[in-house]
C-alpha cells in the first residue's frame, strides 16, 4: 500500500462523515500543502486568531492528523490565540518549501477512485462518480455533512513545524 492509501484509509476510519469532496480536499492538501491559502497576510493572521479563540474550549483529541508528504493538519482546538503567530509562520514556511504538481494530484485522484471501487471509502462509487463529474478542479471546501459532524478547524503545515509547535 502507498502512503496515501494508508492516510486515506485512516481518515475514512476516523472521519466516517467524509464525502468525496473531503477526500479530494485531503489529497489536494497532501499534494499542494497550503500554498493556495497564502494571500493577505495580516487578514489571514487575524482570522487565524479568531478561529483559535472560537476553538479554545473544544477538547483536543490529537495535535494533528497526517496528510502524507511530510504534511499534517494541525488542529486548532485547545490552542491559545498567542500561538497564532507561530502557526502562521509555520504556514508561510510550509508554503515556501512545499510545492505540488498537477500530474501527481491527478494520479492520487486515481488512487482514491481505486479505493472507492474496492468499497474502502465511506461513500460509494456512484456518489464518487457523480461528485467527480461536477468537480471544477483545484482546492475545495469540506462538505456540509463533514462540517456538521466534524467541525474541522486546522491549518496545514509541515510535520516538523507541528512537532515544534507542540512544544510551545
Amino acid at each position: 500500500m502507498s502512503e496515501l492509501t494508508d492516510i486515506l484509509l485512516w481518515h475514512a476510519a476516523h472521519y466516517p462523515a467524509m464525502q468525496p469532496q473531503d477526500a479530494v480536499k485531503l489529497i489536494y492538501q497532501n499534494e499542494f500543502g497550503c500554498e493556495h491559502l497564502i494571500g493577505d497576510a495580516q487578514g489571514m493572521l487575524e482570522f487565524l486568531k479568531q478561529e483559535i479563540e472560537a476553538n479554545t474550549d473544544r477538547p483536543r483529541v490529537r495535535s494533528w492528523d497526517e496528510l502524507g508528504n511530510g504534511l499534517v493538519r494541525l488542529h486548532l482546538a485547545g490552542l491559545k490565540p498567542t500561538q497564532a503567530e507561530a502557526i502562521f509562520e509555520a504556514m508561510l514556511h510550509t508554503a515556501q518549501r512545499h510545492q505540488g504538481r498537477e500530474a501527481a494530484f491527478q494520479m492520487k485522484l486515481k488512487e482514491l477512485e481505486n479505493l472507492t471501487q474496492l468499497g474502502k471509502m465511506p461513500f460509494d462509487e456512484r456518489t464518487w462518480k457523480t461528485w467527480l463529474t461536477n468537480y471544477p478542479g483545484g482546492a475545495v471546501h469540506h462538505s456540509d455533512v463533514y462540517w456538521r459532524q466534524e467541525h474541522p478547524a486546522y491549518r496545514v503545515i509541515l510535520q516538523a513545524y507541528a512537532i515544534d509547535l507542540a512544544r510551545l
